[in-house]
């Protein structure tokens, strides 16, 4: 095995990959002098002590772990630049979504590039974040804890054996975040309509949400208890549940990730033939 310089390499610029690096680094999980960057102007708008390259096969030559961060439509340019300093001791750690692990195992070489695909989201960068990971068909078992255990700086980390749920997590976890701000905005707009200050129904709407999930997670309870303990017959929690059922919010919800599910299956199918070097 080769003696890498850095122990993680960032090819791309993508936001998520900003985000698991200052973790990396804010969490004491890899010094600064440990990880090394292509050149981009969004890591230089927010600047982090890291190494960073002009040549991005160096990147790739100089690093064990290699973070792929290029937009999905950018892919097929970024593997053949970086192709010549692919080798067989690298692990490529995939966090473009959509993107098939088959399809970046072909694009970087002879089709035998070790790949993990994750699918992670925000909240990493809190230490709240949660991974989805699957292992390429050329990845160690190895390979695939030392991802994981590189997760586990910023969350938890769940590991697929059919990547085709992959789309599933993005549904689910990588969009998850937006569904929770717009329920958050939709408190604060009742709120409002109630005689909230704007600011005092954000305070109140936001915690009370962040309340409810670290209950979730400390209580060996499900959702629906959880739900049922604080619904109390013929209260206003009962008032509001009633409302929401006949409005079909659930069904609406369920809609919603399903959506998200399917616009995944078909970002992978177009980036399936894009990346055909």
């Amino acid at each position: 095995m080769s003696d890498h310089r850095f122990a993680l390499g960032v090819v791309g610029t993508g936001h998520i990959a900003l985000v698991i690096v200052r973790r990396l680094i804010e969490s004491g999980y890899l010094a600064g002098d440990r990880i090394i960057v292509s050149d981009s102007s969004k890591f230089r708008a927010h600047p982090i002590p890291v190494q960073v390259a002009s040549d991005v096969r160096d990147v790739v030559r100089e690093s064990r772990i290699v973070m792929l961060s290029v937009t999905p439509q950018k892919f097929a340019s970024a593997a053949a630049s970086i192709r010549e300093a692919c080798g067989g001791d690298h692990i490529f750690l995939s966090v473009m979504a959509g993107m098939p692990s088959r399809s970046i195992e072909t694009a970087l070489g002879p089709g035998t590039a070790r790949v993990v695909r994750s699918m992670p989201n925000l909240p990493f960068g809190l230490g709240r974040g949660v991974t989805g990971l699957y292992r390429g068909d050329h990845a160690t078992m190895d390979d695939l804890e030392e991802v994981k255990h590189l997760f586990h700086a910023g969350g938890v980390a769940v590991v697929l054996e059919d990547e085709s749920l992959m789309d599933a997590v993005t549904a689910v976890a990588g969009s998850g975040p937006a569904y929770f701000y717009y329920f958050v905005e939709m408190l604060m707009e009742g709120g409002v309509a109630a005689g909230l200050r704007k600011e005092d129904a954000q305070i109140l709407a936001a915690h009370a949400c962040v309340g409810a999930g670290a209950m979730l997670l400390d209580k060996n309870a499900s959702p629906r208890e959880l739900r049922e303990a604080v619904t109390s017959p013929g209260g206003t929690t009962q008032a509001a549940m009633n409302t929401m059922i006949e409005a079909g919010v659930s069904r609406h919800v369920a809609d919603a990730v399903m959506a998200a599910f399917r616009r995944g299956q078909e970002l992978g199918r177009v980036n399936q033939n894009r990346s055909t070097p």
